[in-house]
């Protein structure tokens, strides 16, 4: 019998990499720490106008229902591996898996653990529309009775015996032959930057902000009064090509102008405005696509360095022109930070765990320059953006490479 592969980490990449290995007669454990799958991209919407800006975002969808449906995929989520030993063949992995107060196969999503979950913030958080499992989702941190408080409302109520507050954290070992690692991306913290004043003026949002509403609502409106915007700025290069990540995230500009495309198709009159230092245009049709943008977007060639908000409520961006060589001043209803991708947090732990090298900023390094799958780990793989920025159609490409490359690797051991 073939021996079991293990994906750590679940977004595109990760998905992708299971899915080649499964279609190939493997068994696959696909591991995830949250409590769904899908990762960052599971969150992105359809950037389309009257034509596909081919953003890739639909793809998602369709690769979570093929892995969920899928025989030989084991998913397990709220999920970690703790420890690794063994080599290529014959990888022994211990993981955690926290404790799932509420019964993934029993849950229905109706909703009326949350109706009457009496803390504020709420305790019980809803599924997002796509996610794999579909079901309510218990933050402890938040929950009374799992701080030590008396309360039994939602487990009263629910329907179909969903509830279960005597359930532990487990330990499983596996034995597999070869190990993927897609653990994924953290998006910058524009907090860090703090003369950009996000999270002080309601009406500065980041990209990942704006692709959860538009998946949210189709459409955008101001936070503060939920009107149109008329007057939006684009900040490229947030979070990227800075001294403390000196690299470029590669998405940023073309989600920048895919965003511009759809509010100047659903809002004709509104004014939108890319501040960048230069564009990666690269891909294919991405610079005719460009040429397409600059007919209806305004694109200055600067760098903001200040946000502050009007008595009436407008930002006003401060910036140096780098054609012109001054400082400018400008008001805007909406402003957009175009934040970079950046290496997990907890990367340096994996890295421990498994034994493999970090690289240059934190994403895990290869042992050759110019392999971008394998790690100096003999039958541990790297697939997306942990190992570098990527969109979603790069990221299937590296999940799909790293599949084969364990493929190989695992018929050399027969």
């Amino acid at each position: 019998m073939k021996k079991p592969v293990l994906v750590i980490g679940s977004g595109v990449a990760g998905m992708t990499s299971a899915l080649r290995l499964a279609n190939s007669d493997f068994g696959v454990y696909l591991i995830e720490r949250e409590a769904a799958i899908g990762g960052q991209a599971a969150f992105f919407c359809c950037k389309a106008t009257e034509v596909c800006t081919k953003c890739s975002a639909c793809l998602v969808p369709q690769k979570l229902k093929e892995v969920a449906t899928h025989p030989r995929i084991s998913i397990l989520t709220d999920s970690m591996v703790t420890r690794v030993t063994g080599g290529v063949g014959n990888f022994q992995v211990e993981l955690w898996q926290k404790p799932q107060y509420i019964s993934r196969e029993r849950c229905i999503a109706c909703g009326i653990c949350l109706e009457i979950c009496p803390t504020e913030p709420k305790a019980i958080h809803p599924p997002s529309p796509e996610a794999v499992p579909y079901s309510y989702v218990i933050d402890e941190s938040q929950c009374f009775r799992l701080r030590g408080q008396k309360c039994n409302l939602c487990q009263g109520v629910c329907p179909t015996n969903a509830m279960d507050f005597d359930r532990e954290q487990e330990r499983k070992e596996l034995s597999v032959g070869a190990i993927i690692v897609a653990t994924g991306f953290d998006v910058f913290n524009a907090r860090e930057i703090g003369s950009l004043s996000y999270g002080r003026y309601p009406n500065v949002l980041t990209g990942l902000d704006l692709e959860r509403i538009f998946s949210r609502e189709g459409c955008l409106k101001l936070p503060s009064r939920g009107k149109e915007p008329q007057n939006i700025a684009f900040i490229q290069c947030v979070g990227s090509r800075d001294e403390s990540h000196g690299y470029c995230s590669q998405i940023c500009c073309k989600y920048a102008m895919r965003f511009a495309r759809v509010i100047k198709y659903q809002n004709p009159d509104a004014q939108v405005t890319i501040f960048y230092i230069d564009l990666q245009t690269a891909g294919k049709g991405f610079a005719e696509f460009y040429e397409e943008c600059r007919e209806s977007i305004r694109f200055v060639r600067g760098v903001p360095v200040e946000i502050l908000e009007t008595s009436s409520r407008e930002l006003e961006v401060r910036f140096e022109n780098i054609l012109q060589g001054k400082v400018g001043r400008e008001l805007f209803d909406l402003v957009i930070l175009s934040v970079g991708i950046a290496p997990r947090k907890d990367s340096w732990e994996m890295a421990r765990i498994l034994g493999i090298n970090l690289g240059d900023y934190g994403f895990f390094d290869t042992k050759e320059p110019f392999n971008s799958i394998e790690t100096n780990v003999e039958g541990i793989f790297l697939a997306g953006t942990c190992q570098s920025p990527k969109d979603i159609p790069d990221s299937i490409a590296h999940g799909i490479s790293a599949a084969e490359r364990a493929t190989e690797a695992l018929e050399r051991c027969k």
